[in-house]
């Protein structure tokens, strides 16, 4: 398979129907190129060189087999696709697999972004209280001129390229027969389930949502609650890490603007100054270095490399939120019918306690037919509901239990993500201010030269 380098490769494919299959398309026959091809099936596609762009670790080992995992994925190769109804990308979508689920070894399918909101959503409604990772948002109205931008088309891939492999990456929703779906299916047959695919267990997850944001827990298990603020106090760290980024970068973009109008002047002075010209050449070149490196290594890599990274790890932090809030959501049900059978409970032991004639000669709201049958309705009605706290108690367990190894496994997991984050933030600026340093050194033969040229002048 090729490099990530030559594969990311954006396709506009002008066509007046639906994306074709990969079944018929090789996946070698995308070049880097500027250049315009027939498709298998006729539909002229036209491939747009784009700079070189690499997923940093995430792809590391995948092109050299599996090494120890049963389940790898892989996001690439955007392709804009001219509809006569509309304009979308798609992403391809490569697996490897060694599960006996799978009937073969490798798959290859290209998915758009409303089919990557669809499978996590799905995951969600049956999934509820494991944290199912986030996707990129949505673009804002403003951004709709963007969204077929280079940079904007590439920071998604990586993103749904994430989103994906922290999917794969987990034992029980990777096991999930949707899964299998979107990394296998055929756009025909993967189009026809979408369509037939019920809304009532999202229904479910719906009410879970709004019993959440009507009542509050009455005693939140304590593991729980230093998870919530953990996650609160480490969101507003990095958000305050990255409007500080932003502003930064703001202001770097500014100063190589300035240092490319700086050295050229220089360069026009060495003309008018015989002495000084070689000094000024080298220092003109000197500044030209270091424009250069600072728009390769924190300007252009800002985005990809930190900003969004960044930006991810937010969304992240929120799914963990939202799980929580669908954690807690199962337990006010619990906490619900247990309140409501004490009542039924209550109710039926001041029934039995009551005085036949005291309820005959007072305004009491039971008279005797009534409250018989008020008690043979509550003898039915409170087994049914006893039935229903120890199933909502079974759910609770269950939910606190998934929600227990979810973060255990981020725990770990947010370590080495942070981590990559800022080694990676960290090897940038070390490789910029080393061309910084290499340029400077340069200058100083020159400067000395000038500088001893300029002494043996002043003694004569």
């Amino acid at each position: 398979m090729e490099n990530i380098e030559d594969s990311a490769v954006l396709e506009v494919s002008s066509e007046n129907r639906t994306p074709i299959s990969l079944k018929n398309e090789s996946r070698d026959s995308i070049t880097d190129v500027s250049n315009i091809s027939t498709s298998v099936d006729g539909s002229m596609v036209q491939s747009l060189s784009l700079e070189s762009f690499s997923l940093s670790n995430d792809l590391d080992g995948f092109d050299s087999g599996l090494n120890g995992k049963d389940l790898q994925v892989r996001v690439d190769n955007p392709q804009k696709h001219l509809d006569s109804l509309e304009t979308y990308i798609t992403f391809r979508v490569t697996t490897r697999t060694s599960r006996e689920e799978f009937s073969e070894s490798e798959y290859v399918v290209r998915r758009r972004y409303n089919d990557f909101v669809w499978i996590r959503q799905k995951l969600i409604d049956v999934f509820p209280t494991h944290v199912v990772p986030p996707l990129p948002a949505k673009h804002s109205l403003l951004g709709q001129l963007d969204r077929y931008s280079r940079e904007f088309v590439m920071c998604r891939m990586a993103m749904l390229h994430r989103f994906l492999n922290r999917i794969v990456s987990h034992p029980i929703l990777s096991s999930h027969p949707t899964v299998h779906l979107f990394l296998t299916a055929k756009p025909a047959e993967f189009l026809m389930h979408r369509r037939n695919s019920g809304s009532l267990i999202g229904r479910m997850t719906g009410s879970l949502q709004q019993i959440a944001n009507s009542y509050a827990c009455q005693k939140t298990e304590p593991e729980f609650e230093t998870v919530k603020d953990y996650v609160e106090t480490l969101s507003e760290k990095l958000s305050t890490l990255e409007k500080i980024g932003e502003r930064i970068h703001k202001e770097r973009r500014d100063h190589v603007t300035e240092l490319n109008n700086f050295y050229p002047i220089l360069t026009s002075w060495a003309g008018i100054e015989p002495v000084l010209r070689p000094l000024l050449l080298d220092i003109g070149v000197a500044e030209e270095t270091i424009a250069s490196a600072q728009q390769k290594h924190l300007i252009s890599s800002y985005q990809i490399n930190f900003s969004q990274p960044l930006k991810e790890y937010l969304l992240y932090l929120e799914s963990i939120n939202e799980a929580l809030e669908r954690r807690d959501a199962i337990q006010i049900e619990y906490e619900l019918a247990v309140e409501e059978l004490n009542k039924l409970k209550t109710e039926k032991d001041q029934l039995i306690n009551s005085d036949p004639a005291d309820t005959t000669t007072s305004f009491s709201l039971w008279k005797p037919t009534s409250c018989q049958d008020r008690l043979e309705k509550l003898s039915l009605s409170i087994p049914k509901l006893l039935k229903t706290v120890e199933a909502n108690q079974d759910k609770m367990e269950i939910a606190n239990e998934n929600l227990r190894s979810d973060m255990e496994r981020w725990s770990v997991e947010k370590k080495v993500d942070l981590k990559r984050i800022l080694i990676k933030m960290a090897d940038q600026h070390m490789q910029y201010y080393q061309e910084c340093l290499d340029a400077w050194e340069k200058v100083m033969p020159t400067l000395k030269e000038t500088s001893n040229q300029s002494n043996v002048t002043t003694l004569s």
